[in-house]
Protein backbone atom coordinates (compact mmCIF):
# COMPACT_ATOMS: atom_id res chain seq x y z
CA UNK A 1 0.00 0.00 0.00
CA UNK A 2 1.47 3.31 -0.78
CA UNK A 3 2.36 6.12 1.46
CA UNK A 4 -0.68 8.19 0.12
CA UNK A 5 -3.08 5.80 0.81
CA UNK A 6 -2.03 4.95 4.39
CA UNK A 7 -2.16 9.09 5.12
CA UNK A 8 -5.43 8.35 3.56
CA UNK A 9 -6.87 5.66 5.62
CA UNK A 10 -4.87 7.58 8.56
CA UNK A 11 -6.48 10.58 8.18
CA UNK A 12 -9.81 9.31 7.72
CA UNK A 13 -9.29 6.88 11.01
CA UNK A 14 -8.06 10.50 13.05
CA UNK A 15 -11.23 11.59 12.12
CA UNK A 16 -13.54 9.02 12.72
CA UNK A 17 -11.90 8.74 16.08
CA UNK A 18 -12.78 11.99 17.13
CA UNK A 19 -15.62 11.88 15.49
CA UNK A 20 -16.41 8.75 17.82
CA UNK A 21 -17.08 6.71 14.45
CA UNK A 22 -15.57 4.52 11.67
CA UNK A 23 -14.79 5.80 8.10
CA UNK A 24 -14.14 4.48 4.85
CA UNK A 25 -12.48 6.15 2.90
CA UNK A 26 -14.13 5.80 -1.31
CA UNK A 27 -11.67 8.27 -2.57
CA UNK A 28 -12.09 9.33 -6.85
CA UNK A 29 -8.01 10.21 -7.09
CA UNK A 30 -7.21 6.47 -6.15
CA UNK A 31 -9.69 5.09 -8.52
CA UNK A 32 -8.35 7.75 -11.52
CA UNK A 33 -4.73 6.36 -10.49
CA UNK A 34 -6.61 3.09 -11.18
CA UNK A 35 -7.52 4.05 -14.52
CA UNK A 36 -4.42 5.86 -15.25
CA UNK A 37 -2.23 2.93 -14.42
CA UNK A 38 -4.10 0.99 -17.39
CA UNK A 39 -4.54 3.22 -20.02
CA UNK A 40 -1.77 5.64 -19.52
CA UNK A 41 -2.62 8.93 -20.32
CA UNK A 42 0.17 11.31 -20.19
CA UNK A 43 -0.76 15.13 -19.49
CA UNK A 44 1.34 17.96 -18.60
CA UNK A 45 -0.50 19.48 -15.31
CA UNK A 46 -1.92 22.93 -15.68
CA UNK A 47 -0.07 24.99 -12.75
CA UNK A 48 -2.19 28.23 -11.36
CA UNK A 49 -0.57 30.43 -9.40
CA UNK A 50 -2.99 30.82 -5.77
CA UNK A 51 -4.55 33.96 -6.05
CA UNK A 52 -6.09 34.42 -3.01
CA UNK A 53 -5.73 32.59 0.64
CA UNK A 54 -7.37 29.44 0.79
CA UNK A 55 -8.01 28.50 4.99
CA UNK A 56 -7.25 24.34 4.63
CA UNK A 57 -8.05 24.37 8.16
CA UNK A 58 -9.30 26.62 10.16
CA UNK A 59 -8.97 24.98 13.25
CA UNK A 60 -5.01 25.20 13.52
CA UNK A 61 -4.73 27.99 11.10
CA UNK A 62 -3.28 26.17 7.96
CA UNK A 63 -3.30 28.41 5.30
CA UNK A 64 -2.54 28.23 1.27
CA UNK A 65 -1.61 31.73 0.03
CA UNK A 66 -0.37 33.35 -3.43
CA UNK A 67 2.74 33.10 -3.62
CA UNK A 68 5.52 36.32 -4.39
CA UNK A 69 5.57 38.10 -8.04
CA UNK A 70 7.77 35.85 -10.09
CA UNK A 71 8.60 32.83 -7.80
CA UNK A 72 10.88 30.21 -9.29
CA UNK A 73 10.37 26.77 -7.33
CA UNK A 74 13.64 24.52 -7.70
CA UNK A 75 11.39 21.76 -9.21
CA UNK A 76 8.29 21.68 -11.61
CA UNK A 77 4.51 20.53 -10.45
CA UNK A 78 5.32 17.09 -12.10
CA UNK A 79 8.97 16.71 -11.32
CA UNK A 80 8.25 17.13 -7.46
CA UNK A 81 5.27 15.28 -7.76
CA UNK A 82 7.23 12.38 -9.67
CA UNK A 83 9.62 12.16 -6.80
CA UNK A 84 7.41 12.00 -4.29
CA UNK A 85 5.58 8.90 -6.04
CA UNK A 86 8.70 6.80 -6.66
CA UNK A 87 9.89 7.64 -3.02
CA UNK A 88 6.79 5.81 -2.18
CA UNK A 89 7.06 3.22 -4.36
CA UNK A 90 5.23 3.69 -7.36
CA UNK A 91 6.23 3.21 -10.92
CA UNK A 92 3.14 5.50 -12.39
CA UNK A 93 4.86 9.16 -11.45
CA UNK A 94 2.52 10.88 -13.68
CA UNK A 95 -0.11 13.90 -12.58
CA UNK A 96 -3.35 11.96 -12.48
CA UNK A 97 -5.77 14.11 -14.84
CA UNK A 98 -8.38 14.68 -11.89
CA UNK A 99 -5.86 16.38 -9.73
CA UNK A 100 -5.66 20.11 -9.66
CA UNK A 101 -2.26 21.42 -9.01
CA UNK A 102 -1.37 25.42 -7.79
CA UNK A 103 1.70 26.97 -6.48
CA UNK A 104 1.67 28.85 -3.29
CA UNK A 105 3.23 29.23 -0.07
CA UNK A 106 1.86 26.95 2.81
CA UNK A 107 1.50 27.54 6.48
CA UNK A 108 1.42 24.74 8.97
CA UNK A 109 1.52 25.52 12.29
CA UNK A 110 1.73 22.84 15.13
CA UNK A 111 1.67 25.11 18.28
CA UNK A 112 3.80 26.75 20.91
CA UNK A 113 7.47 27.13 20.60
CA UNK A 114 9.44 24.64 23.51
CA UNK A 115 12.41 22.31 23.50
CA UNK A 116 10.47 19.17 21.58
CA UNK A 117 9.70 21.58 18.77
CA UNK A 118 13.72 22.81 18.27
CA UNK A 119 13.68 20.93 14.40
CA UNK A 120 10.64 22.92 13.20
CA UNK A 121 10.26 27.04 12.24
CA UNK A 122 9.15 29.36 15.11
CA UNK A 123 8.27 32.93 15.09
CA UNK A 124 7.21 34.73 17.39
CA UNK A 125 6.56 31.76 20.05
CA UNK A 126 4.57 29.17 17.55
CA UNK A 127 6.42 26.40 15.87
CA UNK A 128 5.35 25.29 12.28
CA UNK A 129 5.79 22.71 9.81
CA UNK A 130 5.57 25.21 7.56
CA UNK A 131 5.83 29.10 7.64
CA UNK A 132 5.25 30.58 4.10
CA UNK A 133 6.89 27.68 2.54
CA UNK A 134 6.71 27.37 -1.36
CA UNK A 135 4.75 24.84 -2.10
CA UNK A 136 2.91 22.89 -5.09
CA UNK A 137 -0.47 22.01 -3.70
CA UNK A 138 -2.31 19.17 -5.35
CA UNK A 139 -6.17 18.48 -5.28
CA UNK A 140 -8.88 16.02 -5.76
CA UNK A 141 -12.10 15.10 -4.97
CA UNK A 142 -11.99 12.51 -1.65
CA UNK A 143 -14.93 12.09 0.40
CA UNK A 144 -14.50 10.14 3.78
CA UNK A 145 -18.03 8.62 3.96
CA UNK A 146 -19.35 6.87 7.51
CA UNK A 147 -20.46 3.69 7.79
CA UNK A 148 -21.50 5.42 11.65
CA UNK A 149 -25.13 6.85 11.09
CA UNK A 150 -24.30 9.19 14.19
CA UNK A 151 -20.51 10.58 13.14
CA UNK A 152 -19.67 13.66 12.58
CA UNK A 153 -17.63 14.54 9.47
CA UNK A 154 -15.64 17.08 8.67
CA UNK A 155 -16.83 20.21 7.47
CA UNK A 156 -15.67 20.29 3.92
CA UNK A 157 -14.29 16.58 3.57
CA UNK A 158 -14.40 16.39 0.14
CA UNK A 159 -11.00 18.02 -1.18
CA UNK A 160 -7.74 16.62 -0.36
CA UNK A 161 -4.87 17.94 -0.57
CA UNK A 162 -1.06 17.10 -0.76
CA UNK A 163 1.16 19.50 -0.50
CA UNK A 164 5.07 19.06 -1.76
CA UNK A 165 8.17 21.45 -1.04
CA UNK A 166 8.46 23.26 -4.47
CA UNK A 167 12.42 23.16 -4.26
CA UNK A 168 12.87 19.88 -2.63
CA UNK A 169 9.44 17.50 -3.79
CA UNK A 170 9.72 16.45 -0.16
CA UNK A 171 6.23 16.01 1.18
CA UNK A 172 5.00 18.55 3.33
CA UNK A 173 1.50 17.45 4.74
CA UNK A 174 -1.23 15.35 2.98
CA UNK A 175 -5.07 16.21 5.11
CA UNK A 176 -8.48 17.40 3.98
CA UNK A 177 -9.70 20.45 3.52
CA UNK A 178 -11.46 21.59 6.68
CA UNK A 179 -13.75 24.36 7.12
Amino acid sequence: MSRRAKFAIMGALGSAVLAGGLLAVVSHHAEARSRQATDRHVRAATVSTVTSTITINSQIGMTFAPSPAGAAPALTAEQAWAQEEAAEGSSDTTIPSDVTVQLGLLTLPVGPANADTSGLVTSNGTAYTALNELAYGYSWHSCPMSTLPNATLPPNPCIEWEFLDANTGHLIDDTWQMG
